[in-house]
């Protein structure tokens, strides 16, 4: 070999050593003045971070961080998406590994290793990737928060005996994410992939939580329920209650750990209503009393009280499991729970709309029997809409109610009947009724004029064809008031005030013999509106003539 040859080989291999050495001193000089500093060339999430310190590199996890937290998730079943952010699904940035791996970056490894890392990085860019964690229980209660996670519920067992007959409906499986299931695979995701992250899941099947087992075992029961006779009470009244209407009570219930018949309470209310039907107290009713013109009202009876309140069902299902061995006493509801109070007040009782006197002469029978339908009749109330009617209220008036025989017209003859006299009360009535507005369903007025009454506005009555009716066409109750004296009879009625009536006409004509009179009145209503109608009355030329003048049998 040339000297020349030698000389060059020994002058390359001198610069390379130089060279290397050079390159080697750098990376020294490099890795002593930037050691708390990260490697030249590194990229983080995309971003350069070479030369960061751990201090300035900490403002790039925050940002990644608050990216990835921000960043959409997306759980994808079939026919169905949950959407959330990364915050909600419980995925976070891993920083601890973030700054382990990219402040490790080059550096890695033997002192070859490291410099041969600081050699690549001078040409090629290092980059880091970022790794995330997932809180499995976070992501766990995030499916199970999602509206329609549950695509479709299972079906219990259930079974009813409502037609009499006991029919059993089997249970189905439903559909759902399985939570924990979902979670897995979203950690899978979340600790190999990169976001935004997606995992695809399919629905699992979600089984009732009891099967025909338990059906079979509470139809068991059922058979020892319904094999009795159940005797029941309600206002000290017994009825009994037999297996096959038990039986149509069955449903069943869904316990905590167990499928178990149930008395039904709708229909067991249902039928206790039809069985107890009229078992029921009676609806206390008011009694009126008016004192020097004020009307106050008391009433008769306590609260009513019916079959049946809530709980009836619980009470007959326990006697039921005892095998009816003894009464049961069934709970009963208020039919009104103020007693009844605010019944009355509707009624609107308060004022007097009406009344009329009429006198008569001392101390005859008649007066007797005056008395006697006026203390029946006093107090009455009719209800809105009512139709009262003296006979069908009073009845026929005899010895045995305390009547009298008076003097009372017939067939156009004075003569003595048992309850003469009690047409001065219908006449009494019958202008109390007018001048309160009431519409006349039936009456018929004396056949002779009688001084004592108006002129052709009046009435008798006589059992059982000759009657006084009226309606109440007011939307209040009227309460029929009588006060008397020896020598006269007063007829009042309370309620509030609904018609103005004035009499406004009367004309009077010959019909043969006799005199037709008709009376007029008008009628306003608190709306304005006015109603005109009027009475009739006719009268016979004297005792015991016809309107032809001529004479008449005596009955």
């Amino acid at each position: 070999m040339s000297r020349w040859l030698v000389r060059t080989l020994l002058g390359v291999v001198i610069v390379v050593a130089v060279l290397l050495l050079g390159t080697v001193t750098a990376w020294g000089v490099d890795r002593v003045v930037h050691f708390d500093q990260v490697n030249r060339n590194v990229t983080f999430a995309g971003i350069p971070v070479g030369g960061m310190t751990e201090a300035e590199f900490a403002n790039v996890l925050d940002r990644v961080a608050l990216e990835s937290a921000e960043g959409l998730v997306v759980v994808a079943a079939p026919g169905f998406d949950i959407v959330v952010t990364g915050a909600e699904a419980g995925i976070s940035l891993d920083r601890e590994a973030a700054i382990s791996r990219v402040f490790a970056a080059g550096r890695d490894g033997d002192v070859v290793d490291s410099f041969t890392g600081w050699l690549d990085g001078m040409r090629d860019p290092l980059t880091v990737a970022p790794s995330f964690r997932l809180d499995v229980g976070v992501a766990a209660e995030m499916i199970r928060s999602a509206p329609g996670w549950v695509k479709q519920p299972p079906t219990e067992p259930s079974f009813t005996a409502a037609t009499g007959t006991v029919v059993v409906t089997p249970g189905r499986q439903g559909l759902y994410l399985d939570a924990d299931q979902v979670a897995e695979a979203l950690a899978a995701e979340v600790a190999f992939g990169e976001p935004p992250f997606r995992v695809d899941v399919d629905w699992s099947p979600m089984p009732p939580r009891f099967d025909d087992s338990d059906v079979a075992e509470a139809l068991s029961v059922v058979e020892d329920l319904t094999d009795t006779q159940l005797a029941v009470r309600i206002n000290g009244r017994t009825a009994y209650v037999g297996s096959t209407t038990m039986l149509r009570w069955i449903d069943s219930e869904l316990g905590s750990d167990d499928i178990v018949p149930v008395f039904n309470e709708d229909r067991v209310l249902e039928s206790l209503e039809r069985l107890l039907d009229g078992y029921a107290t009676p609806v206390p009713q008011p009694t009126y009393l008016v004192e020097d013109g004020t009307v106050s009202y008391g009433l008769d009876g306590p609260p009513a009280r019916t079959c049946c309140d809530l709980g009836a069902a619980d009470v007959l299902y326990r006697e039921a499991q005892r095998g009816g061995s003894s009464f049961v006493f069934l709970p009963t509801r208020l039919l009104e729970e103020d007693g009844g109070e605010s019944r009355v007040e509707t009624l609107g009782i308060n004022e007097l709309v009406s009344e009329f006197t009429t006198n008569h002469a001392c101390c005859e029978n008649r007066v007797v029997n005056i008395h006697m339908i006026s203390d029946i009749v006093s107090g009455y109330v009719m209800q809105p809409g009512e139709r009262f009617s003296v006979n069908g209220y009073v009845g026929e008036r005899t010895r045995e109610k305390g009547f009298v025989p008076a003097g009372s017209i017939q067939q156009g003859h004075l003569k003595d009947d048992v309850g003469g006299g009690v047409s001065q009360f219908a006449t009494t009535l019958f202008n109390a009724a007018f001048f309160a507005g009431l519409d006349f369903d039936d009456y018929q007025s004396h056949t002779i004029y009688l001084s004592r009454y108006p002129f052709g506005r009046e009435a008798t009555i006589n059992y059982p064809d000759v009657d006084l009716a009226f309606v109440n066409n007011t939307p209040y109750g009227i309460l029929i008031w009588v006060e008397y004296t020896d020598t006269s009879i007063t007829v009042q009625m309370y309620s509030t005030k609904y018609w103005d009536v004035e009499q406004t006409d009367q004309r009077t004509w010959r019909s043969g013999a006799c005199r037709s009179v008709e009376t007029f009145r008008s009628r306003t209503n608190p709306d304005g509106f006015t109603v005109e109608d009027s009475v009739r009355a006719r009268y016979r030329p004297g005792e015991g003539l016809d309107c032809a003048g001529r004479p008449t049998p005596r009955p």
